[in-house]
């Protein structure tokens, strides 16, 4: 793995409430693009690929209104979903498109089979279908819920330790806030929980306050609070502090390596996401949430200090 020892020490310090940014986070990838090995190049590019993820849900609703749409992919071109759906047309096997992630055109195919068995009942489709969900528990959530699924699956296996870490935070977060909201509202969580691990099980059929996931998932505690909140601007503040305190903890001995590089990248993107919104809803509210967090957080951070010393 490389080393970008003169990157990270040339990088200014930016801290959770800060409102100006040095650079905005396409500019600071713009500028590692260069020196990025061809695997940490592809690191970056997984974030990314989160963004990405609507571009195909458009698609798949109205192709021709997708492409013409003011915002467009950055990591794929409409021609490649084209080309899938034309082999598909011809009953051809689904080909394995260069550029495509594997968990795109799994669920392509599977859109794609789904039309397929609704309007004609077509054997081809079934088949299609049964190759792409041997083995997956299909789950009664929506379409945008189902591919971010299947996006998560794939991140989480990325291969770097880091990285799977930082997406099962948050897919944890989104599913634990989900059932909180669900057991509030009386709905069934098994339409809007993602994934099928351990946590997500849990979520799916405990009934204890907790979901039996405090040993498992140490901010627990953390996210039922945040789940009583009941002012989302607040809410999304502790969201993202939860975060940002769970970066530094992650890459705190790991100074020069590309997961720092990828924890900036997350850190700008937070602030950004803040720049964005109106400066004067409850700073003051927000300026004591960092407060007390950062106390939290500085004693949580010497006891791993500690730990690493023994």
């Amino acid at each position: 793995m490389a080393k970008y020892y003169a990157t990270v020490a040339g990088l200014p310090n930016i801290a959770v409430e800060d409102r100006k940014l040095p650079f905005t986070s396409p500019q600071f990838l713009e500028e590692l693009r260069p020196i990025l090995s061809q695997a940490d190049g592809k690191l970056f590019d997984l974030l990314l690929w989160e963004q990405e993820n609507h571009f195909l849900l458009d698609y798949l609703e109205d192709s021709e209104a997708a492409k013409t749409a003011e915002a467009q992919p950055t990591l794929f071109s409409y021609d490649n979903l084209d080309a899938i759906m034309a082999v598909y047309r011809e009953k051809r096997t689904v080909p394995r498109m260069a550029g495509l992630p594997p968990y795109f055109q799994t669920f392509m195919a599977e859109k794609l089979a789904e039309k397929a068995l609704g309007e004609e009942n077509d054997q081809h489709a079934q088949n299609v279908q049964s190759e792409e969900e041997e083995g997956r528990e299909r789950l009664p959530i929506s379409d945008e819920d189902r591919l971010a699924m299947y996006y998560y699956e794939y991140a989480m296996q990325c291969g770097n330790e880091f990285l799977e870490e930082w997406f099962g935070l948050n897919l944890h977060i989104k599913n634990i806030l989900a059932a909180i909201t669900c057991r509030k509202l009386g709905w069934n969580p098994i339409n809007y929980i993602v994934g099928t691990g351990e946590i997500e099980n849990k979520l799916r059929t405990s009934r204890s306050r907790d979901f039996d996931l405090s040993e498992d998932f140490s901010a627990m505690s953390s996210l039922l609070a945040v789940g009583e909140e009941t002012d989302i601007t607040k809410r999304e503040r502790q969201l993202d502090v939860l975060r940002w305190e769970w970066l530094e903890e992650s890459v705190f001995n790991r100074v020069f390596s590309i997961e720092r590089l990828l924890c900036y990248y997350l850190e700008l993107t937070i602030i950004e996401r803040w720049v964005n919104l109106d400066e004067r809803t409850g700073e003051e509210t927000f300026r004591h949430i960092v407060k007390t967090l950062k106390h939290e957080s500085a004693e949580s951070l010497e006891e791993f200090k500690r730990n690493q010393k023994k």
